[in-house]
């Protein structure tokens, strides 16, 4: 009938009501699919028989605006509840995944506080990509909860689509389209609209408003593309007066899609080489594209699936210090999975130490360094130094004398052990010190090897009793082998059980 029309939503709404029927509830239909390298940030919230308001990443719920996961010009702090507890941004509850008959995931929890970076660190095979596959919504779970800014994105009953998490993804290689520019790579993710649609013609074909300011991104530029590298460097990128953006971590601020791809390009220091084909990019320029893709839509939560292990180690240092800046500088809450030891404590704010599809321990790079749960976190986050122990009265008798001592037993197995007790003493390398031989005090050892690392060794001595133990000593400092010394201990030891 003709007045039986259902009006058609707005189409350029924050905030818009749509009316319709799927099944028994009422749902937007306008939403991008999925893409390879981003995940779309908009929110789909759906109300049994009642309108759907979807929500930009611009908003977040109660209407208030999302500024980044930090105030602007402030310190980015971690919430804590009043016994301690941080406050989850991204909160995961006993978490489950399995293959088959094969436990993957067995009843994980973590919480990462809002606009830090996480690192989720594990041997190869312990579950940590499994558990960012999850997250992303890429794999169904066994049982559990996963919550994105106190919305339930995985649960009983509830497995939201990939592309409606708000999320962004940078994977371990760099997954470029070959048949985009760098441009067109860093706008995949940004929706389309008649008023940005300009950034595909030529230039005096469209609005002056955007025309010629990314000609990279025209039928003109994709054809200057298939021209060899060596004529692009001497164009300078076709001398396009790519004028630099002010990056603002106002969220909530709605920009054209050609301005937020320049913003980016200058972001990641590309702003030169938004013609370029994705061949003609070294593996660090590829690695800063994918990571400018995965932020262009503003996503809630960034996931980073060991971005920087396909490149050598020099870049890989030096790029991994950048990227962490980037996050910090616009306070996204990203979660960072890799196996690289170095790489979690230098640029994480908290580390989850995971084996086994199990978390043994999270907290600060600190505390998971100085104060391992257990012999293997402490192996596998650095060297150690691992002797045989004899507890008495907050001190342990060992090869390398008595010493100060912090029981780490189970919380919950009560106090310290009873004098006498049997335990296992540990150090690290550079907690023990080098003395003249004439000192009184310390141990007297024997130089036996020397695994020089530049800056600084790992050195070898040989005890009384043939016991060998490591130090770590600078570069300046170093014995020669045979020499004599005497060895201290500058830090408590850790004693922690026989059987643990």
């Amino acid at each position: 009938m003709a007045g039986d029309r259902t009006p058609r939503p707005a189409r350029h709404c924050d905030r818009r009501t749509a009316r319709g029927h799927l099944g028994h509830e009422r749902i937007a239909s306008d939403a991008p699919a999925a893409a390879d390298g981003y995940i779309n940030a908009r929110d789909r919230v759906v109300e049994p028989h009642g309108p759907v308001r979807v929500r930009r990443c611009g908003a977040i719920r109660g209407g208030a605006r999302a500024r980044g996961d930090g105030a602007r010009g402030t310190a980015v702090r971690h919430p804590r509840h009043s016994k301690g507890e941080l406050v989850g941004w991204v909160t995961i509850e006993t978490l489950s995944v399995s293959y088959g008959d094969t436990h993957v995931l067995e009843d994980v929890s973590l919480r990462i506080p809002r606009g830090s970076l996480v690192a989720v660190l594990g041997p190869s095979g312990c579950g940590k990509t499994t558990l960012l596959r999850a997250v992303a919504g890429l794999l169904p779970v066994t049982s559990g909860t996963i919550r994105v800014g106190g919305r339930l994105v995985t649960g009983p009953g509830v497995q939201r689509a990939p592309e409606k998490r708000g999320m962004g993804w940078v994977p371990q290689d760099a997954s470029l389209f070959p048949h985009l520019s760098v441009g067109e790579n860093i706008g995949f993710g940004l929706p389309r609209t008649k008023q940005n649609d300009d950034l595909y013609c030529e230039p005096g074909e469209a609005s002056g408003r955007v025309g010629g300011l990314l000609a990279g991104l025209t039928r003109r530029g994709r054809a200057n593309r298939a021209r060899p590298a060596a004529g692009l460097a001497g164009t300078a990128a076709h001398a396009s007066p790519l004028a630099a953006v002010p990056i603002s971590p106002d969220r909530g601020r709605q920009t054209s899609r050609a301005a937020r791809i320049i913003e980016l390009a200058t972001m990641v220091g590309l702003t030169e080489l938004v013609d370029r084909a994705p061949s003609q990019l070294s593996g660090g320029q590829a690695q800063r594209v994918s990571l400018a893709r995965a932020l262009a839509p503003r996503p809630g939560l960034m996931l980073l699936d060991e971005p920087f292990a396909a490149l050598d180690p020099l870049l890989r240092s030096a790029l991994r210090t950048e990227v962490a800046a980037l996050l910090r500088g616009q306070h996204n809450t990203s979660l960072l999975v890799t196996h690289d030891q170095e790489e979690a404590l230098s640029l994480a704010d908290f580390v989850a130490v995971m084996r086994g599809g199990k978390i043994l321990q999270f907290g600060t790079p600190a505390d998971v360094y100085e104060r391992p749960v257990d012999p293997w976190v402490a192996g596998f986050v650095g060297d150690t130094v691992e002797l045989d122990g004899i507890w008495q009265d907050g001190r342990v008798d060992c090869g390398l004398g008595s010493l100060p001592a912090d029981w780490m037993g189970a919380p919950d197995a009560g106090s310290a052990p009873v004098d006498g007790t049997m335990v296992r003493v540990l150090l690290r390398p550079e907690w023990l010190t080098l003395a003249e031989p004439s000192i009184e005090l310390g141990t007297d050892a024997a130089t036996t090897a020397i695994a020089y690392a530049g800056h600084d060794a790992l050195v070898s001595f040989t005890l009384d009793g043939d016991l060998v133990v490591r130090a770590r000593v600078a570069a300046p400092d170093l014995p020669r082998i045979g020499d004599r010394v005497k060895l201290g201990v500058r830090q408590n030891a850790l004693a922690y059980p026989l059987d643990c």
